[in-house]
């Protein structure tokens, strides 16, 4: 059973609990500068499977996730210390929640809100009921309005809107033909889209000026997939896919005035553990398990962090964070259905 501290939990001081006992393994790898080995924990942090999707609170010492723990429980935000402990009710509703927690956006009939947790206040978005993202600071959200009746994606057309959180200053950036919306950039007075900004125009990704719309071109490239922007906006990785030009294909990373581009010897799923490194779990058919490297992004030198033979990584459905502070991941176990936690090693 969860314990509900309720939607002004942020207010408050969160208890401290005593870390479980979990069940955890300890491996070792060489490290491959000093040719020792090093220690590496994995340790279980929930039971009785749970919790797809997790994430990280900023200061790194909560796993928060969406579930219902029990039937009589109510859904919503829950989270369990890093470390180990009970898992508490964060609040007692489902939505989108902005970085800091500060801030959820719920949907009412054909009315999305905003509300701020400390004090209750709410606000209406004018996204006739879309859905909304939240900019890192939370003081931004952004829609889409996608064409109908185009079904070729190719063609299909999708008006970005933007608004501060309490509804004001709404507006329309841009419109892109066949592309998406991928994060802000820079203090927030631009974003990074994908597509065509003309329906014949040259296809790429863009960066986008909030005021005014105006449109850079930072990569020619047709269909760009999971476009990953750095925690500090000043990278993105994603991946070519099915080019007549076979040597485009492959993971990428580039920096986000786009002076840099390079595609990387590595393939597979991959997040951003730091500004300039990349972790990555290559896509190997004819290996023992799932092994976790570190790429230098500046450098294209990876790292290999863990060995299948000493470090399993039983990873479900690509379901696998790391922390902000870049110490640990969090994954969900296709064993047990259960997250665990890594705890990572330096290259």
């Amino acid at each position: 059973m969860a314990v509900a501290i309720g939607s002004t939990a942020l207010a408050a001081p969160i208890p401290e609990f005593e870390p479980l006992d979990p069940t955890y393994v300890m491996s070792t790898r060489i490290s491959p500068t000093t040719s020792t080995p090093v220690p590496i924990r994995v340790f279980r942090l929930t039971t009785g499977g749970c919790c797809p999707n997790p994430s990280w609170s900023p200061d790194s010492s909560w796993v928060p996730f969406l579930d219902r723990p029990e039937p009589n429980d109510p859904a919503g935000l829950y989270a369990i210390p890093a470390n180990g402990g009970e898992i508490i009710l964060i609040v007692d509703r489902v939505g989108v929640y902005s970085k800091d927690w500060s801030r959820v956006a719920l949907q009412d009939g054909n009315r999305t809100l905003v509300e701020r947790w400390v004090d209750g206040m709410r606000w209406e978005i004018p996204s006739e009921g879309r859905m909304i993202r939240f900019s890192p600071s939370g003081q931004w959200v952004e829609w889409e309005i996608i064409s109908r009746g185009i079904n070729f994606p190719d063609l299909r057309q999708r008006a970005i809107w933007i608004a501060k959180s309490d509804g004001t200053q709404a507006l329309e950036v841009v419109t892109v033909n066949g592309g998406d919306f991928i994060g802000w950039i820079g203090r927030e007075d631009a974003i990074v889209v994908s597509g065509r900004l003309a329906p014949y125009g040259p296809s790429g990704i863009w960066r986008i000026s909030v005021e005014g719309g105006a449109g850079v071109l930072l990569k020619e490239i047709d269909n760009p997939r999971d476009v990953l922007l750095s925690p500090d906006g000043g990278w993105m990785a994603f991946t070519i896919a099915f080019d007549q030009d076979s040597e485009l294909n492959g993971l990428w990373v580039m920096r986000i005035d786009g002076s840099m581009a390079k595609k990387l010897d590595i393939f597979g799923a991959y997040r951003w553990r730091s500004a300039g490194a990349l972790l990555v779990i290559p896509l190997d058919l004819e290996a023992l398990g799932p092994s976790l490297w570190q790429v230098d992004v500046t450098s294209g030198e990876s790292y290999q962090l863990t060995d299948p033979i000493s470090t399993s990584l039983p990873i479900a459905n690509n379901s696998w964070e790391p922390s902000p502070d870049g110490t640990r991941i969090v994954f969900l176990s296709s064993l047990d259905r259960n997250l665990w936690v890594l705890e990572l090693p330096e290259p």
